[in-house]
């Protein structure tokens, strides 16, 4: 189970980085590195991103992955959040 105080804690320190940096988007493994500076989510030294990934990939199979964050791949890609658009969701099959 994902803590989403957490998560939402990590998304904030990687939108500091990205702004901080001047890019838009950041691969897993620079993200991992940068949340193991920051104290929030430690590195594995034999597998650099492998802690951020697992928690992705633990998102995406029950449905809660945010939309600036994707899998393209095999790679995990990190967009700035302040730079989607936000939109309600609609339920396609709310009238059945």
């Amino acid at each position: 189970m994902v803590d989403f105080k957490k998560f939402s804690a990590i998304l904030s320190c990687l939108d500091d980085y990205m702004v901080l940096k001047g890019k838009k988007e950041i691969g897993d493994m620079e993200a991992n590195r940068e949340l193991d500076r920051a104290g929030l989510l430690q590195d594995s030294q034999p597998s650099p991103g492998s802690p951020l990934r697992n928690l992705l990939t633990s998102m995406r199979d029950s449905n809660s992955l945010p939309q600036n964050i994707r899998q393209a791949y095999g790679m995990w890609t990190i967009k700035l959040s302040k730079t989607m658009a936000k939109f309600p969701l609609v339920n396609q099959f709310q009238y059945c």
